[in-house]
């Protein structure tokens, strides 16, 4: 989709038709859609020709939206206690393994089930949820990933792995052999989400979810694992920035604990009358959030890349800094190659990146910041002030000690 910068969908329709003599009402016509800013025309292909050129006189700008999503490991209990906050969050009632508000598909047992739910207040409320779950170690954060796409393009988000299986055993014949053929199959998840701005802030968003898991049966052996595979879709609007809860993913999995006597346990052929097997079952829940938000021309022109190059600090520490102050949008890099050695590669809107100037700046770690200052000590000694000051230097400070006059020069940032 695009839309007219600096004139409105309206104003460009106008224009259009005093330009090319096209009647609405006429057999060549033109419509236009104000809420997603498209005009459809209908005319001879000459006409439509005309029409490309004076379109090509506009600036026009492709939105962009940034898919964040969360993806989230909860216990049977912590699962319960999320679905009390979130049908206070979303309005609708959440019985755990039951449909809500959105689109639901429910397998079979032991297989995935998803409900989508559309949250009515802001994502503060959700954060704050999520984040205290997370601390008490209820919940587990899987994965955290970003991704940003144009408005009516897919962006696709995948947390997958590869799972091996037997296709064919060997085959020996009088002349060859012809070896054992192996196979992967994919399993994990995979998100894919088209996002469509229909409006201001609203956004049209169709999402995909994918769910492929794999189970080992005494009967097929580990060579040839059972393969799940579901697939889950949904049409909801939101406006930028509104969450999107995709709960209820679960899946029941069963663990086997063989317990003996020693030695006894171990004899062949009687050893296993003297063990006890307990079969466990427990229950795990995935827990999707995706959150549609729509990045505005000042977020975009307002990005930067600046790289910093450190003496008195290690990149890798001043990342781990910088990393608290970036915005959403931000990243940081270390050791890109366009750069010396121990430095890092900051991406972030202007006011960001001044503010981690400011911060590395008092923190003094660049070659520009050095600074010497000698000591003369009546007191102390110098060694004595050496092994003081040696713990608050960085890796590329000294003390240089000049025992006739009983001093010392420290450097440093």
């Amino acid at each position: 989709m695009s839309k007219i910068k600096g004139m409105s969908a309206g104003a460009v329709f106008t224009v259009l038709v005093l330009l090319l003599g096209i009647e609405a009402c006429g057999q060549p016509s033109m419509s236009i859609d104000t809420a997603t800013g498209r005009i459809m025309i209908r005319a001879e292909r000459r006409q439509i020709q005309e029409v490309e050129g004076a379109i090509a006189e506009f600036p026009l700008e492709t939105r962009q939206i940034q898919i964040k999503a969360r993806f989230l490991k909860l216990s049977e209990d912590a699962m319960r206690e999320f679905g009390i906050h979130l049908e206070r969050l979303a309005g609708v009632k959440v019985p755990l393994g039951e449909a809500g508000e959105g689109t639901s598909i429910v397998l079979g047992e032991g297989a995935f089930q998803y409900t989508f739910y559309r949250l009515k207040v802001g994502e503060e409320k959700l954060e704050a949820i999520v984040d205290a779950l997370i601390i008490t170690g209820e919940a587990e954060l899987l994965s955290e990933p970003q991704v940003s796409t144009l408005s009516g393009q897919v962006a696709g988000i995948y947390a997958v792995g590869k799972v091996p299986y037997k296709v064919s055993e060997a085959v020996t014949t009088e002349t060859t052999t012809i070896p054992e053929k192996w196979e992967y199959a994919t399993v994990g998840i995979v998100l894919q989400v088209l996002p469509e701005i229909v409006g201001k802030d609203l956004v049209q968003t169709s999402i995909v979810l994918v769910a492929a898991d794999y189970e080992i049966k005494p009967e097929f052996g580990p060579t040839h694992p059972v393969f799940y595979s579901d697939i889950s879709p949904t049409n909801i609007t939101v406006r930028s920035g509104e969450p999107i809860v995709i709960g209820g993913l679960m899946r029941e999995e069963k663990t086997e604990t063989v317990a003996g006597l020693p030695i006894l346990s171990q004899l062949p052929i009687i050893g296993n009358l003297f063990k006890t097997r307990v079969e466990t079952k427990s229950k795990t829940n995935l827990v999707v959030t995706v959150e549609p938000h729509i990045i505005t021309p000042r977020e975009i022109r307002g990005r930067t890349k600046k790289v910093f190059v450190f003496k008195y600090a290690l990149a890798e520490e001043m990342a781990d800094r910088v990393r608290e102050i970036l915005s959403n949008e931000g990243m940081v890099e270390m050791n890109p190659r366009e750069a010396p050695p121990n430095s890092i590669l900051v991406r972030d809107n202007e006011d960001k990146t001044e503010d981690i100037q400011t911060l590395l700046g008092e923190i003094g770690t660049f070659e520009q910041q050095r600074r010497e200052e000698t000591f003369e000590l009546s007191y102390s000694t110098p060694e004595q002030i050496r092994k003081a000051v040696s713990t608050s230097l960085s890796s590329k400070g000294s003390v240089r000690i000049d025992e006739e006059a009983n001093s010392v020069t420290i450097e440093d940032g």
